[in-house]
């Protein structure tokens, strides 16, 4: 599974509820996977973040 799969997988699992302990149980995930998902999470967070700003620039 590539590293951006395993990040969705986390963070989908972590939307619905499930904790970091549940998905390194059930899947397999190390640590290392799990702080991999946080960081891919914030990254797209903050490119959703710029992209919001961008528009509103435009619509000034």
């Amino acid at each position: 599974m590539s590293n951006k799969v395993v990040s969705e997988t986390i963070l989908d699992g972590l939307a619905a509820g499930k904790s970091f302990k549940e998905l390194q149980i059930s899947h397999g995930f190390s640590k290392s996977d799990l702080i991999s998902a946080a960081l891919f999470g914030v990254a797209e967070l903050q490119e959703e973040y710029l992209s919001i700003l961008a528009n509103r620039k435009k619509n000034l």
